[in-house]
């Protein structure tokens, strides 16, 4: 019995001992998690908005971290929209592009003219001070006509959900 004990004990003393020694791991972030999230945002028409309230869209990293893109999907929410959009990590902008492809509404494309993510320049709905987004697009079952997407960073608070 005696060396039942023992032995348990110099089992258990040895796991700890194993993993005291673990290292944490070396989590890195992906080139766009500055310009990645869930953002409530609105569609707007020569200044005035075209939904009553804000609508959620997403912005995230592609397979290629090194592709100088981003997904811009707006859930649907806005206009039928999922593209991969050229980006500028550095001075977290968009870049303009005649032509990107529209995966959600193919063969349709939509134009960039130009955006920015801005950080800390916005306040959420109960006030939390969160980034901006901003967008100018065009649409190609919408020629002529350029909307601006702008909008803030999703807290997941309840109290800033719309």
């Amino acid at each position: 019995m005696k060396s039942t004990k023992i032995f348990s004990l110099a089992i258990i003393s040895s796991v700890l001992i194993l993993s005291a020694c673990n290292k944490k791991p070396d989590i890195q972030n992906t080139s766009t998690v500055k310009m990645s999230g869930e953002w409530f945002a609105q569609l707007y028409l020569d200044g005035q908005a075209l939904y009553p309230t804000f609508q959620k869209i997403m912005t995230y990293n592609t397979a290629d971290p090194a592709s100088g893109q981003i997904w811009v999907d707006d859930l649907n929410h806005l206009w039928i929209f999922k593209a991969k959009v050229p980006v500028d990590y550095s001075t977290l902008t968009f870049k303009p592009a005649d032509a990107v492809d529209n995966v959600e509404d193919a063969p349709k494309t939509a134009k960039i003219y130009e955006g920015k993510v801005l950080p800390k320049a916005a306040r959420s709905k109960s006030g939390n001070v969160v980034d901006s987004i901003y967008l100018k697009i065009e649409f190609s079952d919408d020629p002529g006509t350029v909307y601006e997407i702008g909008g803030h960073y999703r807290t997941g608070f309840f109290e800033d959900e719309y």
